[in-house]
């Protein structure tokens, strides 16, 4: 009797390690992520609808703990930022991560929860520094970044890029090493600047990096100095060992830096050159001597002087905003013709180079209201009004491809569908080339039957 049992037992015991082998035989094994890429888009385990672009540096191991940067592009392209930092992340060893789903708009419930599902996601499958965890963004990616830092803590530094933190009526509890980057012509240049002033008086590790450029990611030029930004917060907050041939790298490039500013006689350059070296290197080395030629610096009259200078143009800034922001809701269209010409022919013939930034921030800024009224006429079906500040954007800016696109929806509305075709195709030669969302936009959509669309989703793809 023991005998049967014993045979049936055996039976059982194999039938089931059959079953077991044959379940794991039939379970997807999942390929391993390829090194020294960008990845456009990681799905989530957990939730296949959030994703993310990748970059995990081509030495990548499991047995190293990596720093990883997170990133928000404003318009959920996650390719962009991954992209723009991957040459640096391969050179320093960083993981960087860019949200696929997280964009201007989202209200902040939803995009904490992009963010929980994206950051469960890479510390399951990655060797991540718990450490050297750091937040990127770009303008509203900019604010979801300091944000989550603000709010959530265990972040190490933000880089936010041309927009600054939300609106905070209380101290901020959870303090982080900052890097702010801005355009000298992005209408958020201001903001940018008092932030970095405030963060002085708060006492954070902190340094605002301009750029020549607008409202947009930065060129490839000035990502080095934001890895030497990091890796130096790295040094500073002891979480990782110093390294002097970085340090010296970065104070040969800023004594070239300064010897340029010698050779065009420019002091005030020299002056902005010691802030770098100071705001970088404190806490990181010793920096007495860079301290010393600053307060020398700051004593002359020609640095004075600018200093005044930069004040006095900021409050003009913000009065000629307040003053456009009024017009926008009163002026016709021909008086915005009138206006825009004007503003661009003080560009062209100002030979004070601060003054001409101030009106380029003017135009961007004028542009990014533009945006904002054109759209919230269209949203609630003002078509009058629509059209006149649909009017207004392209005349202050003339390259940029929402207006066009903002015209071709309003078109719709009005039953002019070849019109509109027009408009669509004009805003695609202006670098529109967001196939999804044309095909989601339920005005949009409508011309989908018309002979013309299929070509322009052809042009669009060839463009891609």
């Amino acid at each position: 009797m023991k005998s049967i049992f014993k045979k049936a037992f055996i039976v059982i015991f194999i039938s089931i390690g059959f079953v077991a082998c044959s379940s794991n035989a039939n379970k997807k094994v999942e390929p391993p992520l390829e090194k020294g890429k960008v990845i456009e888009k990681v799905k989530c385990k957990k939730d296949y609808t959030t994703t993310y672009a990748l970059y995990l540096p081509s030495g990548y191991d499991t047995t190293r703990k990596y720093p990883i940067i997170i990133a928000f592009d404003s318009h959920a392209c996650g390719a962009k930022p991954v992209t723009l930092f991957k040459n640096e992340a391969e050179k320093y060893g960083y993981i960087v991560v860019g949200s696929n789903n997280s964009k201007n708009g989202t209200p902040w419930a939803t995009t904490n929860a992009i963010y929980n599902t994206m950051f469960a996601d890479v510390l399951d499958r990655f060797s991540i520094d718990k450490n050297r965890i750091y937040t990127a963004g770009f303008s509203g990616g900019s604010r979801v970044a300091s944000t989550i830092a603000i709010q959530n803590g265990g972040i190490a530094g933000v880089v936010g890029f041309s927009a600054g933190f939300p609106n905070l009526n209380q101290p901020i509890a959870n303090k982080f090493d900052f890097l702010g980057v801005v355009g000298s012509s992005d209408f958020n240049y201001n903001e940018m600047s008092q932030l970095d002033k405030k963060l002085e008086d708060a006492k954070f590790n902190h340094y605002l990096l301009v750029f020549d450029g607008k409202h947009e990611w930065p060129s490839q030029e000035i990502i080095p100095d934001i890895f030497y930004w990091l890796e130096f917060s790295a040094f500073r907050n002891k979480l990782k060992n110093s390294d002097n041939k970085v340090i010296n790298e970065f104070k040969s490039k800023c004594e070239k830096e300064i010897e340029d500013k010698k050779v065009k006689n420019s002091l005030f350059g020299e002056y902005l050159v010691y802030i770098k070296l100071v705001r970088f290197l404190d806490g990181v080395e010793q920096i007495d001597i860079y301290k010393n030629k600053l307060v020398e610096l700051e004593k002359t009259p020609t640095v004075q002087n600018e200093l005044k200078s930069i004040e006095t143009d900021a409050k003009k800034e913000q009065a000629l905003q307040q003053a456009y922001m009024n017009a926008m809701n009163t002026n016709d269209e021909k008086w915005w013709t009138a206006e825009t010409n004007r503003i661009n022919k003080l560009i062209k013939q100002n030979k004070n180079e601060r003054e001409c930034l101030v009106y380029k921030r003017i135009l961007s800024f004028l542009s990014i209201s533009a945006y904002s009224y054109s759209n919230s006429a269209l949203k609630s079906n003002q078509l009058e009004q629509a059209q006149r500040f649909i009017t207004i954007y392209s005349e202050v800016d003339p390259e940029i491809f929402e207006a066009p696109y903002f015209q071709a929806v309003l078109y719709v509305r009005k039953n002019k569908n070849e019109e509109a075709l027009k408009s669509l195709e004009k805003s695609i030669d202006l670098g529109f080339n967001d196939i999804n969302r044309m095909q989601n936009d339920t005005d949009i959509s409508k011309l989908a039957s018309m002979p013309g669309y299929n070509k322009l989703v052809d042009k669009m793809k060839t463009k891609k």
